[in-house]
């Protein structure tokens, strides 16, 4: 579920609800059903609306004489807009949403812009980087520009301008938990992701292919440690909301409803008093998903946007949703989204398997695979999580003063795979925003994972593609910078990680040892090209070995400056060494599960 801000009972958090602030219509069928949604395009047969940032798709032929009218008439005024490039232009928010207005100027945070004949201020904080730097571009035309700033005493011109070649995410202003986040480093790599957590001076975050990843403070710039501050503080603020918002909810008084009532469609309705018939999918402490009637697609809407009768409704589904042996619902495929399950503990995967020492799902995204390792040992401890994903890299030469490491991004899928529980092999098929092709595998079964991956660049491509697979271990002890040895050995037990070279001899990497003093031990010895990683112990019961399977290829390990010890997290990188476009299934990554 969407953790989108709430408005509740007087708790008010400080983030929008939507970013830009879109006029929205009355839509009606042809059976009188209304839905309020703002207009994004419309062609002969299809008109596009958005609630809530989510589009939706609706042939014209069901809605009402009036509906089709209102279409007609936006998309010929959206026409018309179009065929201004000198007065309008085309503005982006974070999440992606276009809109076609006039610039009439910009303050130190806001942009002034003329929609559909109406002004309005737009802070510069919701709008992508390239409609921000039309705010500059267009500014300096009608004011000229302005000086560049004085550089800091403290630091030199010439890291001054370094800086400046990328622009991270400002902290100062405003901000959305919900959005990609730019995370500048401190060797001043950008990173887009957004904001999971931030403790113990590591923050996590979670990238455009679902991969949860860890980065130290040591290696964040001041401006990204400020933002994962601030948006630390609203994540706090929203996660206190919810829970106060839960407990409201478990003294609700809800009407009785059947196991039946569950697939039925129901009437809801807003707090502005607009009804809709809906479907109830799923619903947690986050927000409620839904589906219109006669749809598939599933919204997803915070509790706030109903009215308390209808909350009170949906909570009674909720609830008996919990104790009904219900088959999930399915989100159908979207542009570059896999179909997912709608509802249940696997809500947003794609492929699902369970087994007992461990679950694994692939993402929407399709390039990325959850873990869970469950403790066979002690079943009542939860799962480790693990992250392996496929990822795509290309040199950007565009600035040739400083060239830059980006991620390919995936734009549509070919004969995309439905959503299932009994799949073992799942292939993956499509394009990248190059006009590339590429194929993931992955199978699942008893035993673990393999994955194996090809891909081919247009002809002509100048900045060639490379493609690997990375692997994700994170720490597992909370807030270990301010404990002591004493407070930790709890967590980790006898845990240890040992790395098996495809010949010679094993070394054993204890999780209460630092890196330094074991590596100090092995002094002098040879260590080859590495075969297996394997992280065993009392905090995992079940040992995962990440391995290596035939030669050429290339299996590295990655530890963030200032990990000191290996409880605190690490990376595996496999690719191969003679191909950068292919990973062989006979050569393929493997993941085991042992006892």
């Amino acid at each position: 579920m969407l953790p989108i801000p709430y408005f509740l009972l007087g708790i008010a958090l400080l983030l929008p609800l939507y970013l830009l602030p879109a006029k929205t219509y009355i839509w009606t069928d042809a059976n009188g059903q209304q839905i309020e949604a703002e207009f994004v395009r419309c062609s002969a047969d299809m008109l596009t609306i958005s609630m809530q940032g989510q589009e939706l798709d609706l042939p014209i032929n069901s809605l009402s004489a009036f509906s089709r009218a209102l279409a007609i008439k936006l998309r010929t005024e959206s026409s018309t807009s179009k065929e201004q490039p000198k007065a309008v232009h085309s503005w982006t928010d974070l999440q992606g949403r276009v809109i076609q207005a006039q610039f009439l100027g910009a303050s130190g945070s806001t942009v002034k812009l003329l929609w559909n004949g109406q002004p309005f201020d737009l802070p510069l904080g919701n709008l992508s980087q390239e409609s921000k730097n039309l705010v500059r571009k267009l500014l300096n035309e009608k004011n000229g520009p302005s000086p560049p700033p004085a550089p800091s005493p403290q630091q030199p011109v010439a890291n001054q301008e370094k800086n400046d070649s990328i622009e991270g995410t400002d902290p100062d202003g405003p901000l959305d938990l919900d959005a990609m986040q730019v995370w500048i480093s401190a060797d001043n790599r950008a990173l887009r992701a957004k904001f999971v957590e931030f403790e113990s001076d590591e923050l996590t975050v979670l990238t455009s292919s679902d991969l949860e990843v860890q980065i130290g403070k040591a290696n964040l710039s001041p401006q990204a440690i400020a933002l994962a501050k601030k948006l630390k503080a609203l994540n706090d603020e929203r996660k206190k909301a919810i829970e106060a918002f839960a407990k409201i909810r478990q003294k609700m008084k809800v009407p009785e409803v059947s196991v039946q009532d569950l697939d039925k469609v129901h009437p809801l309705k807003n707090t502005e008093g607009v009804t809709i018939s809906a479907n109830f999918i799923d619903a947690d402490d986050s927000g409620v998903t839904i589906t219109l009637a006669g749809k598939t697609h599933p919204l997803e809407l915070t509790w706030d946007r109903f009215s308390k009768e209808s909350q009170a409704l949906l909570e009674a589904l909720r609830r008996k949703s919990l104790t009904a042996n219900r088959a999930p619902s399915i989100s159908p495929a979207k542009g570059s989204r896999l179909a997912t399950f709608a509802n249940g503990p696997f809500k947003g995967y794609n492929t699902v398997f369970q087994s007992e020492k461990f679950d694994a799902a692939i993402s929407s995204s399709g390039s990325s695979v959850k873990i869970w390792l469950k403790n066979s040992k002690d079943p009542s401890k939860p799962p480790k999580t693990f992250g392996v994903g496929f990822g795509t890299r290309y040199t950007d030469k565009t600035n040739p003063e400083k060239y830059r490491r980006r991620s390919r991004k995936i734009t549509g899928f070919e004969n995309p795979p439905e959503a299932s529980m009994k799949r073992e092999k799942t292939t993956i098929s499509g394009t990248f925003n190059n006009g590339g092709t590429f194929q993931y595998n992955i199978q699942l079964n008893d035993k673990g994972l393999t994955l194996w991956s090809k891909m081919k660049d247009p002809y002509g491509e100048k900045e060639p593609t490379s493609i690997r697979i990375g692997t994700s271990i994170p720490g597992i002890v909370p807030d270990s910078r301010n404990k002591s040895m004493e407070e930790i050995m709890p967590y980790i037990g006898d845990g240890s990680l040992v790395l098996k070279p495809a010949s010679g001899k094993s070394r054993t990497y204890p999780f209460k040892e630092k890196w330094v003093t074991t590596n100090a031990k092995y002094k002098g010895q040879k260590f080859g090209q590495m075969g297996t990683a394997t992280v065993m112990g009392f905090p995992y019961g079940n040992r995962i070995s990440f391995m290596s399977t035939g030669s050429g290829m290339r299996f590295g390990m990655d530890v963030d400056y200032g990990k000191i010890f290996p409880f605190q997290g690490l990376s595996l990188s496999y690719s191969n060494g003679s191909s950068a476009k292919e990973i062989p299934q006979n050569r393929a990554y493997k993941i085991l599960i042992l006892p």
